[in-house]
This record gives C-alpha cells, sequence and structure tokens, in this order.
C-alpha cells in the first residue's frame, strides 16, 4: 500500500505545480509624461472604445469610471480636463514603453532630471491600454497597460481586477480632492 502512496501523491504534487504553473500573470506597466502637471486635472470624459459584441467595452468602461470616482475625477461632458481613452488588443503586440521613477516620486519631485528610458515590449494576447489624454492639448499624459489578460480564466470580476491593476499604477487624486474626507463621508 505504502509503495502506491507514495507515486500517487508525487503525481499529484507535479500536476498542482503545473497547474498553478499554467495560470500566468497579467503584466502591467505605465508611463507618462513628465511635461504634466497631474496636479490640475479634476474632470473627465471617455472616448468611445471601439464596440465589442460581448459587452467587454462596457465592463471596462465600468471599471475604468469606478477607479476614476474613486480617486475624486469627475465625470463630465462640459468642459472635462482630461479625456480618457481605452483599446483591447487581441493579438500580440510590440509596444514602446519607458522605464520611468514611480508616477508618484516624480510628481512630488518634479525633478527635471529625470529622462525617458525607452523599452521595447512583447505584450502577449489580450493587451488593454488605458490613456488619459490632456483636453487642452490632445496630448496623452499618461498610459497604463495589461498583457496577457485573455487566459480563460476570467471569473465575474476578472476585468475589473485588471483595470484596477493598471490604475494602482496611477495613485494620483483629482485637484481638491481629500481621500481621508471622502473616507469620512463614506463611513457615516
Amino acid at each position: 500500500m505504502h509503495k502506491l502512496v507514495l507515486p500517487f501523491a508525487l503525481l499529484v504534487s507535479v500536476m498542482l505545480a503545473a497547474g498553478c504553473s499554467s495560470s500566468r500573470k497579467v503584466f502591467v506597466e505605465h508611463d507618462y509624461s513628465y511635461e504634466t502637471n497631474f496636479k490640475d486635472y479634476s474632470s473627465y470624459t471617455f472616448l468611445e472604445c471601439e464596440r465589442d459584441t460581448n459587452n467587454l467595452c462596457t465592463e471596462i468602461y465600468e471599471a475604468i469610471r469606478r477607479q476614476m470616482q474613486v480617486r475624486g475625477y469627475k465625470l463630465t461632458a462640459e468642459r472635462p480636463t482630461l479625456l480618457v481613452n481605452y483599446g483591447i488588443f487581441y493579438d500580440n503586440l510590440r509596444y514602446q514603453g519607458y522605464m520611468q521613477p514611480v508616477i508618484r516620486n516624480w510628481v512630488d519631485t518634479e525633478n527635471d532630471g529625470f529622462r525617458y528610458e525607452p523599452i521595447k515590449y512583447a505584450l502577449e494576447k489580450g493587451t488593454l491600454i488605458v490613456s488619459l489624454i490632456d483636453a487642452e492639448s490632445d496630448q496623452v499624459v499618461w498610459r497604463g497597460y495589461a498583457s496577457g489578460i485573455f487566459h480563460g480564466e476570467e471569473t465575474n470580476n476578472h476585468y475589473r481586477s485588471v483595470v484596477r491593476k493598471i490604475f494602482d499604477q496611477y495613485p494620483l487624486f483629482a485637484k481638491g480632492y481629500d481621500p481621508r474626507r471622502y473616507s469620512e463621508q463614506v463611513g457615516r
């Protein structure tokens, strides 16, 4: 009996390890412009996503809206300071990003000595790119992206989680917004 248990236990542990390694993590990164005063933005509106037959655009739209709301940005069609654009890429994608300091560090110091260090990425099938665009200049000021979002394990909150991971790279709040005051109001 013991002769059968050891090989079976070994087989089960190998299968579990293989199962864990096959569920790949989503790759998330961001880039931003050093010429931007991120402290001036307070509102936004969406640009159109390409229409998707399985409601993926709507699901991602709602997840982005939640993340912007949590950061104090107001959704408005009247003179927004930011435009939000997002796209879903189904095939592999070559993308040039930049190695940069964490955005919070740059916003706090606004150090003119920082330089863009280009880096080329080979992004996997299933890439979501979210761009924040200055509404006045039409220049992209921040771009977050997640690669490998289609792995057959899409649960009910999968895309909401992907969008949150992207926005974890954008820890900034809207002009005049105090997150402590918001949490006090929600706690009541």
